[in-house]
Protein backbone atom coordinates (compact mmCIF):
# COMPACT_ATOMS: atom_id res chain seq x y z
CA UNK A 1 0.00 0.00 0.00
CA UNK A 2 2.88 2.08 0.54
CA UNK A 3 4.54 1.98 -2.65
CA UNK A 4 0.90 3.03 -4.32
CA UNK A 5 0.65 5.97 -2.02
CA UNK A 6 4.48 6.88 -2.96
CA UNK A 7 3.75 5.90 -6.72
CA UNK A 8 0.88 8.52 -6.72
CA UNK A 9 2.77 10.82 -4.12
CA UNK A 10 5.50 11.02 -7.31
CA UNK A 11 3.48 11.07 -10.17
CA UNK A 12 1.34 14.14 -8.49
CA UNK A 13 4.69 16.08 -7.83
CA UNK A 14 6.35 15.10 -10.87
CA UNK A 15 2.67 16.60 -12.72
CA UNK A 16 2.70 19.68 -10.31
CA UNK A 17 6.88 20.01 -11.38
CA UNK A 18 5.65 19.96 -15.07
CA UNK A 19 2.77 22.33 -14.72
CA UNK A 20 5.30 24.89 -13.05
CA UNK A 21 8.22 24.28 -15.82
CA UNK A 22 8.92 26.53 -18.53
CA UNK A 23 8.50 23.81 -21.11
CA UNK A 24 4.74 24.14 -20.33
CA UNK A 25 4.41 27.51 -20.37
CA UNK A 26 6.09 27.73 -24.21
CA UNK A 27 3.39 25.06 -24.82
CA UNK A 28 0.78 26.86 -23.27
CA UNK A 29 2.09 30.26 -25.22
CA UNK A 30 2.23 28.67 -28.78
CA UNK A 31 -1.58 27.14 -27.58
CA UNK A 32 -2.52 30.94 -26.94
CA UNK A 33 -1.29 31.77 -29.92
CA UNK A 34 -2.98 29.06 -31.91
CA UNK A 35 -6.22 29.94 -30.51
CA UNK A 36 -6.19 33.50 -31.69
CA UNK A 37 -5.33 32.34 -34.45
CA UNK A 38 -7.99 29.87 -35.20
CA UNK A 39 -10.36 32.19 -33.61
CA UNK A 40 -9.62 34.64 -36.04
CA UNK A 41 -9.91 32.80 -38.98
CA UNK A 42 -13.15 31.60 -38.08
CA UNK A 43 -14.44 35.40 -37.47
CA UNK A 44 -12.82 36.19 -41.30
CA UNK A 45 -14.44 32.88 -42.88
CA UNK A 46 -17.95 33.92 -41.13
CA UNK A 47 -17.27 37.43 -42.98
CA UNK A 48 -16.28 35.94 -46.68
CA UNK A 49 -19.62 33.47 -46.26
CA UNK A 50 -21.63 36.68 -45.35
CA UNK A 51 -22.64 36.47 -41.67
CA UNK A 52 -24.55 40.16 -41.85
CA UNK A 53 -26.94 37.76 -44.61
CA UNK A 54 -27.51 34.99 -42.11
CA UNK A 55 -27.79 37.46 -39.18
CA UNK A 56 -30.56 39.36 -41.59
CA UNK A 57 -32.15 36.39 -42.34
CA UNK A 58 -32.90 35.00 -38.79
CA UNK A 59 -33.95 38.54 -38.09
CA UNK A 60 -36.50 38.56 -40.80
CA UNK A 61 -37.16 34.77 -41.16
CA UNK A 62 -36.84 34.40 -44.61
CA UNK A 63 -34.36 34.27 -47.57
CA UNK A 64 -32.64 37.62 -48.37
CA UNK A 65 -31.54 38.30 -51.96
CA UNK A 66 -28.03 39.14 -52.47
CA UNK A 67 -29.34 42.89 -53.86
CA UNK A 68 -30.81 43.51 -50.27
CA UNK A 69 -28.04 42.82 -48.62
CA UNK A 70 -24.35 43.13 -50.34
CA UNK A 71 -23.51 46.65 -50.80
CA UNK A 72 -22.45 46.06 -54.53
CA UNK A 73 -25.69 44.57 -55.31
CA UNK A 74 -27.50 47.03 -53.61
CA UNK A 75 -25.41 49.38 -56.07
CA UNK A 76 -27.04 48.23 -58.75
CA UNK A 77 -30.21 47.64 -57.73
CA UNK A 78 -29.59 51.76 -56.57
CA UNK A 79 -29.29 52.56 -59.92
CA UNK A 80 -32.20 50.49 -61.38
CA UNK A 81 -34.35 51.92 -59.10
CA UNK A 82 -32.82 55.47 -60.27
CA UNK A 83 -34.01 54.63 -63.93
CA UNK A 84 -37.25 53.77 -63.23
CA UNK A 85 -37.51 57.07 -61.38
CA UNK A 86 -36.18 58.99 -64.32
CA UNK A 87 -39.30 57.85 -66.66
CA UNK A 88 -41.45 59.79 -64.29
CA UNK A 89 -39.28 63.44 -65.64
CA UNK A 90 -40.58 62.67 -69.28
CA UNK A 91 -43.78 63.86 -69.11
CA UNK A 92 -45.40 61.07 -71.08
CA UNK A 93 -48.09 59.03 -69.73
CA UNK A 94 -46.91 56.09 -71.09
CA UNK A 95 -43.50 56.14 -69.59
CA UNK A 96 -45.43 56.95 -66.20
CA UNK A 97 -47.11 53.26 -66.74
CA UNK A 98 -43.72 51.60 -67.73
CA UNK A 99 -42.29 52.99 -64.54
CA UNK A 100 -44.68 51.13 -62.99
CA UNK A 101 -44.47 47.81 -64.34
CA UNK A 102 -41.06 47.86 -64.22
CA UNK A 103 -40.42 48.87 -60.59
CA UNK A 104 -43.55 46.09 -60.11
CA UNK A 105 -41.46 43.53 -61.85
CA UNK A 106 -38.39 44.37 -59.40
CA UNK A 107 -40.63 44.26 -56.61
CA UNK A 108 -41.63 41.41 -57.81
CA UNK A 109 -38.22 39.73 -58.64
CA UNK A 110 -37.14 40.42 -55.10
CA UNK A 111 -39.84 38.99 -53.14
CA UNK A 112 -39.75 35.83 -55.48
CA UNK A 113 -36.32 34.94 -54.54
CA UNK A 114 -37.29 35.85 -50.60
CA UNK A 115 -38.95 32.02 -51.42
CA UNK A 116 -42.15 33.41 -51.03
CA UNK A 117 -44.63 30.76 -53.08
CA UNK A 118 -46.92 31.62 -55.56
CA UNK A 119 -46.93 31.65 -59.47
CA UNK A 120 -46.92 35.43 -59.82
CA UNK A 121 -46.82 38.18 -57.62
CA UNK A 122 -50.49 38.50 -56.66
CA UNK A 123 -50.49 35.26 -55.43
CA UNK A 124 -47.27 35.69 -53.58
CA UNK A 125 -48.11 38.55 -51.70
CA UNK A 126 -51.38 37.38 -51.13
CA UNK A 127 -49.22 34.21 -48.83
CA UNK A 128 -47.41 36.89 -47.15
CA UNK A 129 -48.29 37.63 -43.47
CA UNK A 130 -48.08 41.37 -42.83
CA UNK A 131 -45.49 41.18 -40.06
CA UNK A 132 -43.42 39.62 -42.77
CA UNK A 133 -42.87 43.06 -45.23
CA UNK A 134 -44.21 45.92 -43.21
CA UNK A 135 -46.08 47.82 -45.75
CA UNK A 136 -47.33 44.82 -47.90
CA UNK A 137 -51.09 46.11 -47.65
CA UNK A 138 -49.99 48.81 -49.96
CA UNK A 139 -48.07 47.02 -52.26
CA UNK A 140 -51.07 45.29 -52.62
CA UNK A 141 -52.78 48.11 -53.54
CA UNK A 142 -49.82 49.51 -56.51
CA UNK A 143 -49.94 45.91 -57.64
CA UNK A 144 -53.75 46.51 -58.62
CA UNK A 145 -52.41 49.65 -60.29
CA UNK A 146 -50.01 47.41 -62.09
CA UNK A 147 -52.82 45.13 -63.34
CA UNK A 148 -55.19 47.46 -64.30
CA UNK A 149 -52.58 49.27 -66.59
CA UNK A 150 -51.74 45.58 -68.21
CA UNK A 151 -55.04 44.17 -68.47
CA UNK A 152 -56.92 47.77 -69.26
CA UNK A 153 -55.46 49.94 -72.07
CA UNK A 154 -57.98 52.69 -72.08
CA UNK A 155 -56.54 53.20 -67.72
CA UNK A 156 -54.97 56.64 -67.61
CA UNK A 157 -52.04 56.97 -65.03
CA UNK A 158 -50.79 60.71 -63.75
CA UNK A 159 -47.56 61.78 -62.94
CA UNK A 160 -49.11 61.69 -59.02
CA UNK A 161 -50.53 58.65 -58.83
CA UNK A 162 -47.33 56.87 -60.58
CA UNK A 163 -45.53 59.19 -58.26
CA UNK A 164 -47.87 57.79 -55.44
CA UNK A 165 -47.10 53.69 -56.88
CA UNK A 166 -44.06 54.31 -57.04
CA UNK A 167 -43.12 55.84 -53.59
CA UNK A 168 -45.02 52.48 -52.37
CA UNK A 169 -42.34 50.22 -53.70
CA UNK A 170 -40.05 52.87 -52.84
CA UNK A 171 -41.28 52.21 -49.27
CA UNK A 172 -40.11 48.76 -50.03
CA UNK A 173 -36.64 49.48 -50.64
CA UNK A 174 -35.97 52.14 -48.02
CA UNK A 175 -37.23 49.41 -45.32
CA UNK A 176 -34.29 47.29 -46.79
CA UNK A 177 -32.01 49.49 -46.85
CA UNK A 178 -31.41 50.15 -50.60
CA UNK A 179 -32.58 53.36 -50.78
CA UNK A 180 -32.61 56.40 -48.48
Amino acid sequence: MDQLANFSLGVITWLMNFYSSTFFAVIKFIIGIYTVIVFADILLLLYQRGLSVDIKEARLGMNIPHELVRKKAKNKLRQKWENIKKRLETGEESQYKIAIIEADNLIDDLIKRMAYPGADMAERIENINPGQIENIEDIKKAHLVRNRIVHDESFAVTKEQAQEVLSIYEEFLKYHEVVE
